[in-house]
């Protein structure tokens, strides 16, 4: 079976992918990666282990999201009453 890739719409992240493995990571695999991180936005890191080695495979957004990320936990912090915020991140 052959999946579509086409992703769903623009996104704001990108495919990072580390390690000796990621020659590995063809167009195709690149794509399937992308559908399935759109699919499960909980998740937050894929390990594939190649015969070239181990690669993980995340998202990464540009500095200026997370800088905006900060900024609204910093102007949540302040308002009356509130005395932490935590966000959690999805487990590994």
């Amino acid at each position: 079976m052959m999946l579509a890739t086409t992703d769903p719409g623009p996104r704001t992240w990108q495919l990072l992918t580390v390690g000796p493995g990621t020659a590995r990571i063809t167009p195709e695999l690149h794509d399937r990666l992308v559908r399935l991180l759109n699919l499960l936005p909980q998740t937050r890191l894929i390990e594939i282990d190649t015969d070239a080695g181990a690669v993980s495979v995340s998202r990464d957004w540009p500095n200026d999201r997370m800088e905006a990320v900060e900024a609204i936990e910093a102007d949540i912090a302040a308002l009356p009453g509130i005395v932490s915020i935590t966000l959690f991140q999805a487990a590994s």
